[in-house]
């Protein structure tokens, strides 16, 4: 039986994943999420550990932490998410990281600023117009093979299935055949 943590343990349990995530230090995050540390553990400012890893450009970091559940598009105080902040620092890699994890770049922050208005606020017009094609389907997200990340991994620490698309295609039909059933009883199941 595990044992019980208090909330001041908790607190500093969830400290050393930020504090590990800010830095980059992997082994310290596998450690303190091991310890159980929340992996959307929010500090003054409510960021995450995954804004700590993405604003410092921790590439490894951002990775093992979106593998191991972390929330994608959480929100800081300020309503950014962790693609506001790599796309002021044109950190391509974990730009792609967070697309191949499914991030929304249209997404405002509390002054309603888009993820291409911060690359382009911060002179980077290539990157604001790459995130505008991504956010048009003109060009492909990056995969999660093509970007080293184990959606596998991932999908069990959310909870999810691990499906392929096609059965996950499949079962999304069958769902909307059972739900339509449903709604019109002279249908039959």
């Amino acid at each position: 039986m595990a044992a019980t943590r208090t909330a001041d343990e908790q607190k500093a349990l969830n400290a050393r994943l930020l504090d590990a995530a800010e830095t980059g230090d992997v082994p310290a995050i596998t450690q303190a999420l091991k310890d159980g540390a929340d992996v959307d553990a929010r500090n003054h400012w409510q960021n995450t550990p995954l804004h700590e890893a993405a604003k410092a450009g921790h590439n490894d970091a951002v990775k093992v932490l979106l593998e191991a559940g972390a929330e994608v598009d959480a929100r800081n105080i300020n309503q950014d998410i962790p693609l506001h902040w790599v796309a002021s620092q044109y950190n391509i890699r974990a730009i792609q990281v967070l697309l191949a994890a499914g991030t929304d770049p249209t997404l405002m922050t509390r002054d309603g600023y888009t993820v291409m208005d911060e690359a382009r606020k911060h002179n980077q017009p290539e990157l604001a117009n790459y995130l505008q094609s991504i956010v048009d389907n003109t060009v492909d997200r990056p995969t999660p093979k093509e970007v080293g990340l184990d959606m596998k991994k991932r999908n069990a620490a959310l909870g999810k299935p691990v499906v392929g698309a096609h059965t996950a295609k499949a079962v999304a039909g069958m769902e909307a055949q059972r739900q339509a059933a449903l709604n019109d009883p002279s249908e039959g199941i």
